[in-house]
């Protein structure tokens, strides 16, 4: 790379446009010299200023002015000033690219740079600056940073404040500067000036990153205990959200099974109601069908046949006595008449014959009245109903059995078809043992009890899915119950009735019994009386008497045709009675029945009420509890049995919990959720910080490695190089440079005042009132790390604390520059300028007046030497000197008219030495 034009418009004594073109390679690889030569006063050295302005310098003082709009043309009598200076220099960079890319439009990153070096045959480095005070930097037209064009000029190898443009003063101020200032000028001299640039860009994003990491520390120590607190209090809510959220569930559960369990009680009621209330109906209307019925029968009047009967029948009677009194009579007699003639033995007979036969008389007719057939055949119809109500019975028991087949298994128990069946074959048998009782009270009363409780068992294996064989249960067990009840009172009545019945045949069986005996008795007394002959006397009174036992026996038949007749007409009576009676009977059963119903309706009232009392209640809770009813209802169940004693007391336990979380601002989970962004916000930046903290320290590391290498080993080179160029210019003597280390200087001091060696860190500082511990701690340690941030700032990574430059021309034994006489100073100078050029040459070097104080002898020693270095670099050389002139292949000379304009004139030596 070498500088193959400069552009100078508006800067200082330049105000019109002017171009300078510089030599390139020549034939014998040399890059060339151009020299620039002009009077005094001319603004040649103006030249110079511009292309150290073009390259970035900032010192006004270096640049000869007070303020940055110095540089800009101040006009003239005869000229305007001008609002704008703009300096390019332009690079041929064909020998280093590789391409034709162009620029980036933006510099990002040090690899956009380093593509721009390796890729653009020409680079141009533009600086322009207006009146009003606005700057910019231009890299091929494109705006960049001063920083950018810093780090190009590093890595390209110039040497921006020191030897690429070397000033009339600064070669002989160079040997006057301290030891401590040289070391800047080193660091460009050796080369690692653009890793000094990245070193000291590291450190102050170093120290930027412990500030910003102090800060942030500072933020999250300050942050955290609010957010412990906040964290607290979030948990607090969330607890207290999962306990609202079991609360509600519970709650929901709870009532949901209450409201279920009320809604089918209330149901079951209504249903059972609605039932009773059919079957209450069905009954009332029996009841008025049999009592209308009742009212149509018209019991036939057969008291006045009976009254007619009665006047015969009690004339027959008193014939009937006045027989027996005359038969008694005539048997007295007789008696008497047999007792007279001394035949006692035959009278005895003749009164027990009349004993018996009047006993037997009353026999016949009780047996007569004994085997009446009235009270059998009521028993048969009796036998009959009975025996039907018991099919009935059987018929209905069989339907129950068959429906309960069909019943599906329950929702809750997961009881089985066969526990039902149990329950009612446990019904059925209980009813046989109620039948066995001969209490009707106590039979309706455990038929009433028989029924509830099959009624609640069979009702608790029923799901809504069997309401239709729940009803058919029910009707048929309601008719089960009612031909029980009929069973009973039948089975009762002709069981009575049976009883009767039995006792009748005993008395009728003792009867037949006597009469057989009375009747062997008169057999034996007639057969005896037969064998004895009665006397005369007696015969005629007993022909008398058996007259009247004839007129007796028909005097009886007569009695027993009206007494049958009568007992025809008691007999048709009282089959219209028993009839009347039956109805009655079954009246009173439904009366019986229908009062029941009444009272059972009474109670499922009472109890549906009850259910909507508890209903009302309950939805008053659900209400309380901040729920509602249709919540609820639209809640689905949990399908297992719940607890609901254990359930209500884990509802209680939830609302003591949440008493005692008591309430908690909602806002703090809004606070919380920012607290917990920004403390997460700032704790991935003390991560990314960290993390930039680690890079920087090791980039830091890797630089002052790479530095302190790189500054000894090109700092041997230059050493050496400065002794040969010494001796060239001053025919022999000897000249070196050392490196003054820090650590040597420390020690040093550290001897001589007899004092503890420097800390570079400084010392701790103590704790800042309003700061809590942890605060001061970590701004303690941040301290700390920028303390150790300034001392490396302030010393190089080379541990180099200065340079010393020893000079010994030939035949003199002089120790320092300060005793060498001006030219001598010069030409050490010059010989260092040399050395450092040789060893680390830059792209090209701007002498103004370097050879001002050289003879003419030295001025040709330079003038070889800078034509030998030409190969390396390329030289713009501003002098008066003919040597370097006759050395010049372009020479350029600077005049200046009255417009107080600076002008160029150009003349290209090679072109007329051939």
């Amino acid at each position: 790379m070498y500088l193959e034009k400069l552009e100078i418009q508006g800067f200082k004594s330049f105000a019109n446009k002017n171009k300078l073109i510089f030599s390139g390679l020549l034939s014998d690889q040399k890059r060339g010299l151009t020299a620039i030569v002009g009077p005094n006063g001319s603004g040649k050295s103006n030249v110079a200023d511009a292309i150290r302005w073009a390259l970035g310098e900032q010192s006004l003082k270096t640049l000869r002015g007070k303020k940055s709009e110095d540089v800009i043309f101040s006009g003239s009598d005869l000229k305007n000033q001008l609002g704008m200076a703009e300096v390019s220099l332009f690079l041929n960079n064909s020998a280093s690219a590789k391409n034709r890319n162009q620029v980036p439009e933006t510099i990002e990153k040090e690899s956009d740079l380093d593509q721009i070096i390796s890729s653009c045959a020409e680079i141009t480095i533009t600086r322009r600056i207006f009146r009003s005070g606005e700057s910019e930097y231009l890299l091929n037209n494109n705006r960049v940073r001063l920083a950018d064009i810093q780090m190009l000029l590093a890595k390209a190898n110039f040497g921006q404040k020191t030897y690429s443009v070397i000033g009339q003063g600064m070669v002989e101020n160079f040997l006057n500067t301290s030891t401590a200032e040289r070391k800047d000028f080193f660091d460009e001299a050796t080369g690692v000036k653009q890793f000094q640039i990245k070193r000291d860009s590291a450190l102050n994003k170093l120290e930027s990153s412990y500030e910003n990491l102090q800060q942030v520390e500072m933020l999250l120590a300050e942050i955290k205990p609010r957010l412990k607190s906040l964290t607290r209090q979030v948990e607090k809510l969330n607890k207290r959200s999962q306990l609202e959220t079991e609360l509600k569930t519970s709650q929901l559960n709870y009532f949901n099974q209450v409201w279920r369990d009320i809604n089918e009680k209330l149901n079951n009621f209504n249903n059972q109601y609605l039932d009773k209330e059919k079957i209450r109906i069905d009954r009332e209307k029996k009841f008025s069908k049999l009592n209308d019925e009742l009212n149509k029968i018209k019991i036939t009047d057969n008291n006045q046949e009976i009254n007619e009967l009665q006047p015969r029948l009690q004339e027959l009677y008193n014939a009937k006595n006045q027989l027996h009194k005359q038969i008694a009579k005539i048997q007295a007699e007789l008696e008497v008449s047999l007792e007279s003639l001394g035949q006692f033995d035959l009278s005895w007979l003749n009164n027990k014959q009349s004993e018996l036969s009047q006993e037997l008389e009353k026999i016949d007719k009780e047996l007569v009245i004994l085997k009446k057939a009235g009270e059998n055949e009521a028993a048969k119809e009796l036998t009959e109903k009975l025996n039907k109500i018991t099919k009935e019975i059987n018929t209905e028991t069989e339907k129950l059995k068959t429906v309960s087949q069909g019943i599906a298994v329950n929702r809750r128990r997961e009881q089985t078809r066969d526990e039902i069946n149990k329950i009612i074959t446990d019904f059925l048998a209980r009813l046989e043992e109620i039948g066995a009782n001969e209490d009707l009270s106590e039979i309706k009363k455990q038929l009433q009890l028989a029924k509830d409780d099959f009624k609640n068992k069979i009702q608790d294996f029923l799901s809504a899915e069997n309401s239709e064989k729940l009803q058919l249960i029910k009707e048929i067990q309601e008719k089960i119950i009612s031909l029980n009840e009929n069973k009973q009172l039948v089975a009762a009545e002709l069981t009575e009735l049976r009883y009767r019945l039995s006792a009748k045949n005993e008395r009728l069986k003792i009867w037949e019994e006597k009469q057989l005996q009375i009747n062997q008795e008169l057999s034996d007394i007639k057969n005896k009386i037969n064998k004895k002959s009665a006397p005369q006397e007696t015969a005629k009174i007993s022909a008398a008497k058996e007259e009247l036992n004839q007129k007796l026996a028909n005097l009886n038949e007569q009695i027993t045709v009206l007494e049958n007749q009568k007992e025809k007409l008691n007999i048709a009576q009282d089959q219209e009675k028993t009839l009347i009676f039956d109805y009655q009977r079954q009246l009173q059963i439904l009366q019986n029945e229908i009062n029941s119903l009444n009272t059972d309706l009474n109670d499922l009232k009472i109890n549906s009420t009850r259910q909507e009392t508890k209903l009302e209640d309950l939805e008053i809770n659900i209400r309380n509890n901040e729920l509602t009813l249709s919540e609820i209802q639209k809640h689905e169940p949990t399908g297992v049995e719940l607890d609901l004693e254990r359930l209500n007391k884990r509802i209680n336990e939830l609302k003591n919990q949440l008493e005692l979380i008591g309430g908690i601002d909602p806002e703090t989970e809004k606070e919380y959720r920012e607290t917990k962004e920004r403390f997460d916000f700032l704790s991935n930046q003390t991560t990314d910080l960290h993390s930039a903290v680690k890079s920087l320290e090791e980039i830091i590391y890797e630089l002052d490695l790479n530095i302190k290498n790189r500054f000894d080993s090109e700092f041997k080179v230059i050493s050496e190089k400065f002794n040969d160029y010494f001796k060239i210019l001053f025919n022999g003597g000897q000249a070196k440079i050392s490196k003054i280390m820090i650590d040597d200087l420390e020690k040093e001091e550290a001897k001589n005042t007899s004092s503890a060696k420097i800390n570079p860190s400084g010392t701790d500082s103590g704790p800042l009132a309003g700061l809590t511990p942890i605060e001061n701690e970590i701004k303690n340690e941040t301290d700390e790390k920028l303390k150790r941030l300034k001392f490396l700032k302030k010393h190089n990574a080379v541990g180099l604390a200065g340079i010393d430059i020893q000079a010994t021309p030939p035949g003199k034994k002089i120790q320092t520059v300060s005793m060498l006489s001006g030219g001598e100073r010069a030409l050490t100078a010059i010989a260092l300028i040399c050395a450092i050029i040789s060893a680390n040459p830059s792209p090209f070097v701007v002498l103004d007046e370097v050879d001002a104080a050289l003879d003419e002898a030295n001025s040709e020693r330079l003038a070889k030497i800078l034509d030998d270095l030409s190969n390396k670099t390329q030289f713009i050389v501003i002098t008066h000197n003919r040597a370097s002139m006759r050395r010049a292949s372009i020479l350029y000379g600077v005049t200046m008219e009255s417009d107080g304009v600076s002008k160029l004139l150009s003349v290209k030596l090679d072109d007329l030495k051939k």
